[in-house]
C-alpha cells in the first residue's frame, strides 16, 4: 500500500525526518551539556566548593576560595576523599616557535588526582613543587604538546619558557582531557577547557598568613563514597564558623557546595531546557499535521475498509494495518532524519556561542541514536492511532451505502480534525509568543544605552614576558611606547589602554572607603578596579561627569577617577573631586568622576567602577583600543607590526573588534532567541498548512452540500463567509488556548527575558494578529474554490 500511495508517504517521511532531525540534534546538545556525566572517573562525586559572605551575598552570593583557607580545610574535612585548588592565568611561550600567549592554570599537585586522570606521558606534580621557588617545572595539553612540540615524547626533561622564566616539562596530559570549566573560573571568567600549560600553585608561608582577603581559588572536592552533597556542606560550614572567629572585623565567611555538574552547566541549563521544549512542541505539531493527513487518507479508503470488514476482517486487523503502516513510515523517516541530525548537529556547534559548556561533547551517540529511534516510534503511534480508532469504529454499511462521495462529513470526524487543528494552533501560538519575548529582550538588549561607543573600535591584547619586563618603569615604558606607535598609524583617532576590556565580566574587585571611613572592609563599597591610559575615555566616547582624565601631571602622585554611583555611596551631596578615597592601605585623589556605564555586562546594571593610571602599577597583560576613521580591521597587521618593532619576543596581539566582543557576550542570547525563533516560525508554517489541509478537505467532503446551498440561492458570498467562520472557530480556541499556555510558562522564560514581562501586551497581540492573518490566507484559497462549486455537477448521481 505504501508504495502504491508513493507520494503520500514521500510527504509522510520528508516531514517526520526534518522533525526528528532537527529534535535529535538538540537532544544531541541537551544530552552533552545537561544530561551526560562528567568526563572524570566516578563523577557524581565531584562538587564545586566556594565561599560566601554574608555582608557582600547580595552582589556576589558566591566567591571563589581563598587560598589559606583551603589549606586549612585539609586538616579538618573529613567528607572528602581530596580537593584541588585551581587559577587560570596567562603566560608567553617562547623557544618553541612563534611566540604565543598561552592559557595556563596554577593547580595543586593532587589536582589531576582528584579529577581520576594520570599524564600520558611524564608524571604529576609533588607536594614540595607547590612551593614557591620549587614550582618551576610544567605540564603541557595534549594540543599544545602536539602543536608547538610536534609530539615528541622527549619534551619530558627539556626547559620551556613560559613568561621568560625557564620551567621543565614533567608530564604531558592525554588527549581529550578538559580542565572543568566553571562560571567565573579563577575570578577571570577564563575558558578553562582550552588550557595549554599547568603549573604548580607556587604559594608561600605569606600566602597562608593571608584569612581575610584574595578570594581568587576555584576549589573542586572529590567526596567520599556514599557521602552526599548536603553533609558535606554542613560539615564544611562548621570549619567556616570556627575560621571566622579568627578573622578581622568580625567578618563572617561561610561555605557551598554543589555538584560538578551543576556548576559547569550554570546559567545555560534553563535555555536549553526551553529550546528542547520547543523543538518537541514543533516535532507534536508535526505529528498532530500527519495525523490530520492521516484521516483525510483514511476516508478516502473508507470504501476498501468496509469491504474488509464485510468480509470477516476484525477491527483489530484494521488497527494493526492503519498502525502497521504509520509506524512502517515513523521508522523510515527516523532513520532518514538521523542522517539529517549528523548534517544539523554541525550546523548547530558552528552557531553556537563558544562559551555554552561542555559544547565540544556534543555527538551522535547511543543515547542519541536512541532518543531518535523513541521519537520516531512515538510520531507513528501519535499520528497513527486516532485515525486507526476512528476508522475502526465506522460503520461498514454506511460507508457502502454511498457511491464514493458522501453526502456530508460525519459530525464526529469534523470534531476530531477540528480538535487537531485547535492543538496546533495553541502550540505554535506558545511558542510565538515565547519566540516574541525573547525577540524584544533581544532589541532591548542591544539597542540599551551601553554609556560607551565601540564602533569602529579594534581591541588588541598584548602580554609582557615576565622575565624581561621585571621592572615595572620597564612596562609602563613599553605601553607608552606602545601607545604613540599606534596613534601615529594612518586613520587612527585615539588610542586607550585598559587592564580588562568593557563587556567580559567583573575581574579585578577590591573594596574602597572615603578617607576618614573606619569601617570594616565588607561594609564598604566594592568596586571594579581598571588600569587605563589617558586617552581610555575619549577612545570609547565616555564623558566626564566632572573634573577631568589622567595627563603626565600625575605621574608623581597617586590619583583616581571613580564612577558616579562610588561618588554618590562615598561623598553622598558633594563634590568627590579633589577629595581622596582609600584604596590598597593608601590614599588616591580623585581628579575626575565618569557617568556609570554598562562596563562588566549588558545584562547587568552597571556596578561600581575605580579608574587607575595604567603606571601606578604597571602590569604585564593589557588591551590596547584604538578608534579608527575607516574599518578597523584595516588596521591590524599594522598594530601586529608595530608589536613586533617594539619587541620581537612579545606575542603577536590577539585582535577582534568590539563589535565582536559585544556580539561575544551576548552569544547565548543570540543562540536561544534564534533557535526559538526557527522552531516558531515553523510551527507556524505547520499550523497553517493543517488549517488549509483541514479546510480542504472539508470542502471536498461537503461539494454536495455547497451545491445544494447554492442550488437553493446561495451566493458565493454567503458561502465564503460560511466556510471561512467554521474553518476560524478551532483557531480562535487554539489562539486562546495558546495565549492561556504561553502566560502559565511565563515565569519559566523571566530568567531569559531583558526588561521584559513574560506578559508582555504587544507580543501577545501581535502573535495573535499574526496567527489570524496566516490563518485567513490559509483559508482563501478553500473557501474560494467552494464558491465555485457547479450546483449541477455536485448534484449528479454517482
Amino acid at each position: 500500500m505504501i508504495a502504491r500511495e508513493r507520494g503520500f508517504a514521500a510527504v509522510v517521511i520528508l516531514t517526520l525526518a526534518l522533525g526528528i532531525g532537527a529534535n535529535t540534534a538538540i537532544f544531541s546538545v541537551v544530552n552533552s551539556v545537561l544530561l551526560r556525566p562528567l568526563p572524570y572517573p566516578e563523577s557524581d562525586r565531584l562538587v564545586a566548593v566556594n565561599e560566601v559572605i554574608p555582608k557582600v551575598a547580595h552582589m556576589y552570593p558566591t566567591l571563589p576560595v581563598n587560598l589559606a583557607h583551603y589549606f586549612l580545610w585539609q586538616n579538618h574535612l573529613t567528607s572528602f576523599d581530596s580537593m584541588l585548588l585551581a587559577r587560570t592565568t596567562q603566560m608567553n611561550l617562547t623557544g618553541a616557535g612563534d611566540p604565543v600567549v598561552l592559557d595556563c592554570a596554577r593547580i595543586s599537585a593532587n589536582a589531576f588526582a582528584v579529577l581520576g586522570v594520570q599524564p600520558r606521558i611524564g608524571r604529576a606534580f609533588t607536594e614540595a613543587e607547590e612551593r614557591d621557588g620549587q614550582d618551576q617545572v610544567a605540564i603541557l595539553s595534549h594540543t599544545v604538546w602536539t602543536e608547538r612540540f610536534n609530539s615528541d615524547p622527549g619534551v619530558i626533561g627539556r626547559k620551556i619558557m613560559l613568561d621568560g622564566h625557564p620551567r621543565v616539562v614533567v608530564g604531558v596530559l592525554p588527549a581529550g582531557f578538559r580542565f572543568p570549566r566553571q562560571s567565573g573560573f579563577g575570578g577571570t571568567g577564563s575558558a578553562a577547557e582550552k588550557l595549554g600549560v599547568y603549573i604548580p600553585l607556587g604559594y608561600s608561608n605569606d600566602d597562608l598568613k593571608d584569612l581575610a582577603s584574595d578570594f581568587n581559588w576555584v576549589a573542586i572536592g572529590r567526596l567520599k563514597r556514599g557521602v552526599s552533597v548536603e553533609r558535606a556542606a554542613t560539615e564544611l560550614n562548621v570549619v567556616q564558623a570556627q575560621l571566622s572567629k579568627t578573622l578581622p572585623d568580625a567578618l563572617e565567611v561561610r561555605g557551598a557546595v554543589e555538584p560538578m555538574r551543576d556548576a559547569v552547566v550554570g546559567d545555560s541549563r534553563r535555555g536549553l531546557v526551553v529550546i528542547m521544549s520547543a523543538v518537541l512542541a514543533v516535532l507534536l505539531v508535526l505529528c498532530v499535521n500527519l495525523a490530520n493527513l492521516w484521516f483525510a487518507r483514511a476516508a478516502g479508503h473508507g470504501r476498501d475498509l468496509a469491504i474488509r470488514v464485510a468480509l470477516g476482517a476484525s477491527r483489530a486487523q484494521l488497527m494493526r494495518q492503519m498502525l502497521v503502516e504509520s509506524m512502517t513510515l515513523a521508522v523510515i523517516g527516523g532513520a532518514l532524519g538521523t542522517l539529517m541530525a549528523y548534517a544539523a548537529l554541525g550546523a548547530l556547534l558552528r552557531l553556537a556561542p563558544a562559551n555554552l559548556p561542555r559544547l565540544a561533547e556534543a555527538r551522535m551517540d547511543g543515547v542519541a541514536l536512541a532518543f531518535a529511534l523513541g521519537a520516531s516510534m512515538l510520531s507513528g503511534l501519535v499520528f497513527g492511532i486516532l485515525p486507526a480508532l476512528r476508522m475502526a469504529r465506522q460503520d461498514p454499511q454506511e460507508a457502502l451505502k454511498s457511491g464514493s462521495h458522501a453526502n456530508t462529513e460525519g459530525t464526529r470526524g469534523v470534531w476530531v480534525r477540528k480538535a487537531l487543528v485547535t492543538a496546533e494552533v495553541a502550540l505554535s501560538c506558545m511558542l510565538l509568543i515565547g519566540a516574541g519575548l525573547l525577540v524584544r529582550s533581544f532589541e532591548r538588549l542591544m539597542s540599551i544605552d551601553r554609556g560607551f561607543d565601540i564602533d569602529r573600535v579594534l581591541a588588541a591584547d598584548v602580554a609582557l614576558p615576565g622575565a624581561k619586563y621585571t621592572k615595572p618603569e620597564q612596562r609602563t615604558e613599553f605601553f607608552r611606547r606602545l601607545l604613540e606607535k599606534a596613534q601615529s598609524m594612518p586613520g587612527v583617532q585615539s588610542v586607550g589602554l585598559v587592564s580588562a576590556l568593557p563587556l567580559q565580566g567583573e575581574t579585578w574587585v577590591d573594596v574602597v572607603g572615603n578617607e576618614h571611613d573606619r569601617r570594616p572592609a565588607f561594609q564598604r563599597p566594592v568596586t571594579n578596579v581598571r588600569f587605563i591610559s589617558p586617552d581610555y575615555f575619549k577612545t570609547l566616547a565616555i564623558p566626564m561627569r566632572s573634573g577631568r582624565t589622567f595627563d603626565d601631571s600625575d605621574k608623581a602622585k597617586k590619583v583616581a577617577i571613580i564612577s558616579q554611583s562610588v561618588a554618590a555611596r562615598l561623598f553622598p551631596g558633594q563634590e568627590a573631586v579633589g577629595r581622596k578615597i582609600q584604596h590598597n592601605d593608601s590614599l588616591e585623589e580623585i581628579v575626575g568622576v565618569t557617568p556609570d556605564i554598562r562596563s562588566t555586562s549588558l545584562d547587568h546594571d552597571p556596578v561600581n567602577m575605580l579608574y587607575i593610571p595604567y603606571w601606578q602599577r604597571p602590569r604585564l597583560q593589557g588591551s590596547l583600543l584604538i578608534r579608527t576613521a575607516m574599518d578597523p580591521t584595516s588596521i591590524t597587521g599594522a598594530v601586529r607590526m608595530g608589536v613586533r618593532e617594539l619587541d620581537a619576543e612579545v606575542p603577536a596581539p590577539e585582535m577582534r573588534t568590539m563589535v565582536e566582543v559585544m556580539n561575544k557576550s551576548v552569544g547565548q542570547r543570540r543562540f536561544q532567541m534564534e533557535l526559538l525563533l526557527v522552531f516558531a516560525v515553523s510551527a507556524l508554517a505547520l499550523a497553517s498548512f493543517g488549517v488549509y489541509g483541514v479546510l480542504a478537505y472539508s470542502v471536498t467532503r461537503r461539494t454536495n452540500e455547497i451545491g445544494i446551498r447554492m442550488a437553493l440561492g446561495a451566493g458565493a458570498s454567503e458561502v465564503r463567509r460560511m466556510v471561512l467562520s467554521q474553518a476560524l472557530q478551532p483557531v480562535l480556541a487554539g489562539l486562546v488556548l495558546g495565549i492561556a499556555g504561553a502566560l502559565a510558562m511565563g515565569q519559566v522564560l523571566q530568567s531569559l527575558l531583558f526588561q521584559v514581562e513574560p506578559r508582555d501586551p504587544m507580543t501577545i497581540v501581535l502573535v495573535a494578529g499574526v496567527l489570524c492573518a496566516t490563518a485567513v490566507v490559509a483559508c482563501l484559497l478553500p473557501a474560494r474554490r467552494a464558491t465555485r462549486v457547479d450546483p449541477l455537477r455536485a448534484l449528479r448521481c454517482d
